[in-house]
Parts: structure tokens; sequence; C-alpha cells
């Protein structure tokens, strides 16, 4: 077993990573939570720092708060609010203040709407007393009225007087009405959904610990099962023909010669027409148009008969042809896209040509080509050429790379694994190959 361990701990180590950022983008992308949204600006300038809108030293005050700045009447509520997720953002000449919409809930809240709009109403006039001088806005009294709009008296019928906040004349009441409340008076409910950190904690932590089991288990189940391979990797580099390292003279002159070889030419060929065929064949996969495709597989095989010199024409030609046959009404031809093609199959040579066969090396495959190739290089040619947006990268772009790297290096193992006796029966490969399969 510790023989077994290790040699997977790379595999152990790649599998809780992948698990614990599945576990951050599943809830970071699909749970969320509408929010109340309050638009408004002050009648007067202030250069307000949009952060203390969040701070809770201010959101504790306001829930502190016994009588309304506005009206001089008492408050009973506020102390219950229980705000989880406060974003503030400046707008243009605005600013906009979204709390998740069940802050207001509480059961000691009678009227959570008229709670929600008071609280954030306050909310704003205390980060505003940061940013006045407020012996410019000397507070004063108005008489008490009741719902008809009689004066209320004390009993000695003298009228009963409010104590009015002067800094609430600062908060523009006919935009505020205008902007933040429907037509039936209520609250804005806002259209993007905030994100929801409690779960996004829950699936760091989910996925963390699936991982580091999933690793422990699968990397013990098949080292098991590949135990009696374990030691044939030494036993088949003999760096004349079979290769530990691509770190020999000798190994990239036998690549280069593989482009003399006619009937590795024949082949490769045949893989490239495959290649083309799959950029037909596109699973949806749930993230955009980023799309599950079948090419890897056949790239792949090329790669380990032909080595990372012919690959790098392989990948090449699999863009270039591959966008002028099926994809030239899509858009500008982007020559990022044919670097990162060639790339991806450069690496390919490197871990799979007359060298022994291994998941631990078709993962580490994927990960130079989910990462380097398809996350940073397609990425940003998405970025430069097509003018996406940069959030593109992490919202889409990233979780797809995330989400198929241990699928994809599976797949790319299990066709090799099964390719390699047939390539080396037929002396496409190194008959050393064939007896050179293990799991790490």
């Amino acid at each position: 077993m510790a023989k077994i361990l290790k040699k997977g701990w790379f595999v152990i180590v790649v599998i809780f990573i992948t698990f614990t950022l599945l576990g951050f983008f599943i809830p970071w992308t699909f749970c969320k939570g509408n929010g109340k949204i309050i638009k408004f600006k002050y009648t007067t300038k202030l250069d307000v720092d949009v952060y203390d809108y969040t701070r809770e030293e201010n959101i504790n005050k306001v829930k502190s708060l016994t009588t309304s700045m506005y009206t001089g009447g008492s408050l009973t509520t506020y102390q219950y609010v229980n705000i989880k997720k406060i974003e503030a953002v400046e707008k243009d000449g605005y600013y906009q203040i979204t709390v998740n919409k069940d802050a207001f809930s509480d059961s000691n809240i009678k009227n959570a709407e008229t709670t929600a709009k008071g609280f954030m109403r306050h909310l704003t006039l205390v980060v505003a007393e940061k940013y006045v001088d407020l012996a410019d806005y000397p507070d004063y009294q108005i008489e008490k009225k009741d719902k008809d709009g009689n004066v209320v008296t004390d009993d000695e019928g003298n009228p009963i007087m409010l104590n009015i906040k002067g800094i609430s004349n600062i908060f523009d009441v006919e935009f505020y009405e205008k902007n933040s409340l429907d037509k039936s008076g209520n609250l804005l409910i806002s259209e993007t959904k905030y994100k929801r950190n409690d779960m996004i904690i829950l699936g760091l932590c989910i996925g963390a610990g699936v991982g580091i089991i999933l690793g422990f288990t699968l990397t013990l189940l098949l080292g098991k099962k590949f135990s009696d391979k374990l030691e044939r990797e030494e036993e088949i580099f003999d760096n004349e023909t079979v290769f530990k390292t691509p770190f020999h003279k000798k190994y990239w002159l036998l690549s280069a010669k593989e482009l003399k070889s006619v009937k590795k030419m024949v082949i490769m060929a045949l893989l490239l027409g495959l290649t083309l065929i799959s950029k037909l064949i596109v699973l949806p996969s749930g993230f955009g148009a980023l799309g599950f495709r079948f090419g890897l597989i056949f790239l792949s095989v090329a790669a380990m008969i032909g080595g990372p010199v012919p690959a790098l024409i392989i990948g090449a030609l699999s863009d270039i042809l591959g966008f002028f046959l099926f994809e030239s009404g899509s858009g500008a031809f982007n020559p990022i896209f044919t670097a990162s093609a060639m790339l991806s199959c450069f690496i390919y040579g490197l871990c799979f040509y007359r060298t022994n066969i291994s998941f631990t090396k078709a993962l580490i495959a994927r990960i130079f080509v989910n990462f380097i190739c398809n996350f940073l290089i397609e990425g940003f040619g998405q970025i430069i050429v097509y003018d996406y947006k940069f959030s593109w990268l992490y919202l889409t772009s990233l979780p797809k790379q995330v989400a198929y790297l241990i699928p994809q290096s599976i797949i790319i193992f299990v066709v090799l694994i099964v390719v390699a006796p047939i390539a080396a029966d037929t002396n496409f490969i190194d008959e050393k190959i064939k007896k050179g399969i293990s799991l790490f």
C-alpha cells in the first residue's frame, strides 16, 4: 500500500484539487439568491467610498437606531435585520445597494417591506454623515400628525413635536421613488442574483472531502490492479528507442525522422481526417459554446505514433483546415487558436511518444493543455480577437477546464492502453511500450 501511495501521490493531489475547485465552482455558479435593491443619490455631491455602505460598523449603527432620522418616529425592528450579503456600487450619477432578500424575514419583523425600505434609507444617511459638516444640516422639529393629518397633542393640549435629523434632507426622495420602487411601492428585486458565500464554503468543504476520499480510494484500488506493472516502468527505458524523458538528442532526431516514414505519415493523415470529422460532433457541456469534442482522442494517438515534431504539424493542420472547412462562417480566423492547437499536440507528443503509457502522464498532458492552451492562450485569444469580456475566462472557461480534467485524462488513458498494443503489433510504436503500460 505504501508503495502504491508513494507512486500515486500526484494523482491523489490532482483529484483532490480538482474536486475542491468543483466544490467551489458549482455553488459559485448555481447557488445564488435574490436581493432587494435601492437606487439613490444625494441632493449634494458627495465623494463617498461605496465600501462604507457594506461596512459592519455602519450596518450595526443602523440596527441600533430607535428613532427615525426621517420622521422622528420610533423604530423597533431594525435590530432584527440579518444581513448576510450586501453589495454597493456607484453608477452613473447615483449609488445602488443590494441586500439579501431574506434579511428582513425575521419573525419579529411584522412588515418586512417597510423595514427594508427604512433600513436601507437610513444606511444611506449613516454613511453620508461621515462626508458632510453636520453643522450645515441642523436638526429641527415638526408636529406629530395622525393618519388623517390632524396634529397630535398631549394631555395638556400642546402639540407633540418630533425631532428630525437635518441630514435627512440630503436624500433625494424623488429620485428614490422613481428608480427604486415598483408600481406597488415595494423595493425592486435584483435581476442579477448575488452569490451565496455560505453555499460556496459548504461546497468547498464537500468538494475537498470527496476529492481526498476519491483520490485515495481510486489510487489504492487501481494501484492494486496494476501492481504487477508498477515494476515494469524502469525496465523498458533504454534511452535508445524508449525514453524516460524527452531530454535526449536522439529522441528529437527520431521524432523528426518520422516525417520521412510513409507508413506513419499515412496513419497520421488518417487520424487528422478523423480529427476533422470529429469537429462536426460537439456534445453540449453546460459551459456556453464550449462543448465537448472528440479530437483529443485522435490527436493523442497521432502524437504517440509520431512524437512532438509531426504533432506540431498535425495540430496546425487540424485547426486551419477545421476552421476553413467547418467554421469559416462563425467569425474571423484566429491564429492564436492555431498556436494553441500546435502546442496541445506538442504536449501530447512529449507525454506519449517513445515512453511508457500511464494515467499520470495523461493527467499531466491534460493539465498543461486545459490550463495553458485552452484557458490562458485560447481564453485571451477570445478576449483580444472577439472582444469577449474578461469575466468569461473565470465564469465559463475555467470551470469547464476543471470539470473536464479528470474525464478527459481517463478517456485518453483508456484509448491509449487499447491502441498501444495494436500499434506495437503493427510496428507503429516500439514493442517495449506495450509492456510498459502502468497506472502511475
